[in-house]
């Protein structure tokens, strides 16, 4: 899906992907996000990498509303297909996808943004980026963000982020785990070309492996868990040979 407020590179085995609405802070729309969709849903084979981004000052300062206009008396099944499924489905989507997510991260990362740096395999932040998850001031739960986060993030982190709407520094975001790495603003492209540098280094049938792992293993019983640690590490050397 083509759009011009995203915009997706390849570049070998590395696919950019960068939120290109810098003007109004990258704000996320529906269009915006079919097109990440479509974009980690259908990866070449030797793709090892997945660069999330954004243009401009901020990573992303939330979302387009996408709630009916005032007056309108909606279904909640509507309310679920135009408003919750959308974000839940690309929040899905980065997390499922065959390849690790670099996410980076400077300015402001809220709501939307706040779940994206979230739900990327890899986090790198500018010392100056903030985070926050301020619909509460709207009295609507972020249920949709919290998904995003829950079983990434402890749970406490989330509560408060919450329920007291604090924006959070990239130095704090780090201590509860929403990032991997803070470094100062100014090194920071130089950092993340390092880390992919590093990361495209690796062979694509391992890369892979070391995702699937990381997104299957977490809710498997120990002994399920030790089973696929095999099977991929099997997998994965026999392609060696």
């Amino acid at each position: 899906m083509n759009t011009d407020k995203v915009t997706v590179t390849r570049n070998g085995a590395l696919l950019d992907i960068a939120l290109n609405t810098p003007a109004n802070g990258n704000l996320l729309d529906a269009e915006m996000g079919r097109a990440i969709v479509a974009a980690v849903n259908q990866l070449d084979d030797d793709i090892k990498l997945i660069r999330l981004s954004g243009n401009g000052a901020d990573f992303c300062a939330g979302r387009v509303s996408p709630m009916p206009a005032k007056g309108a008396a909606p279904s909640a099944e509507h309310l679920r297909r135009t408003v919750a499924m959308p974000a839940l489905e690309l929040y899905d989507a980065l997390k499922a996808t065959a390849v690790p997510v670099l996410g980076v991260i400077r300015g402001r990362a809220i709501g939307v943004g706040c779940a994206l740096a979230g739900v990327c395999d890899v986090t790198i932040a500018a010392d100056t980026a903030s985070f926050q998850i301020p619909e509460m001031e709207r009295d609507i739960p972020p249920t949709l963000v919290m998904s995003a986060l829950i079983g990434r993030v402890p749970v406490k982190t989330v509560a408060r982020m919450v329920l007291t709407r604090d924006t959070v520094s990239a130095a704090e975001a780090l201590q509860a785990g929403l990032v991997s790495q803070v470094v100062a603003g100014d090194q920071l492209d130089a950092e993340v070309g390092r880390i992919t540098s590093i990361m495209l280094g690796c062979g694509a049938v391992t890369i892979r492996a070391v995702k699937q792992f990381l997104e299957l293993a977490p809710g498997l019983p120990r002994g399920t868990s030790s089973g696929l640690a095999g099977h991929l590490a099997g997998t994965a050397l026999s392609a060696k040979f």
